[in-house]
């Protein structure tokens, strides 16, 4: 999808979703957060995948508070509680994986 960061437009005091793709095994949908925006706590049935795009994010994944910051990307099991907060306008990609999953993840990735 060209130019799919660019389709989610900041909105003042909020966060704006955009869906972006719907395919066979992902949804991909952008968010735009404007400052001191959020995303409260929620969990996803599926496995899901967080990638800053522009500014930093502030992810708090059952009480472990991780920074991301453009390019960065996390992985969220299912069940697992999370939200996001923006402290600075920023864009989040999710891909939520229409898969079931393979069980923990593990980084770095172990070769097989």
């Amino acid at each position: 999808v060209e130019g799919a960061a660019g389709m989610a437009e900041y909105e003042e005091g909020r966060v704006k979703p955009i869906s972006v793709l719907k395919s066979t095994g992902a949804n991909v949908v952008v968010f735009a957060f404007d400052a001191g925006s959020e995303l409260p706590h929620h969990e996803s049935q599926q496995p899901v995948l967080l990638q800053a795009l522009e500014g930093t994010l502030e992810v708090n994944v059952n009480g472990q508070y991780l920074t991301l910051s453009p390019g960065d990307l996390l992985h969220i099991e299912p069940g697992v509680e999370h939200n996001v907060v923006a402290n600075e306008p920023a864009k989040l990609q999710l891909t939520v994986l229409m898969i079931d999953s393979p069980g923990p993840s593990t980084v770095p990735l172990s070769e097989a």
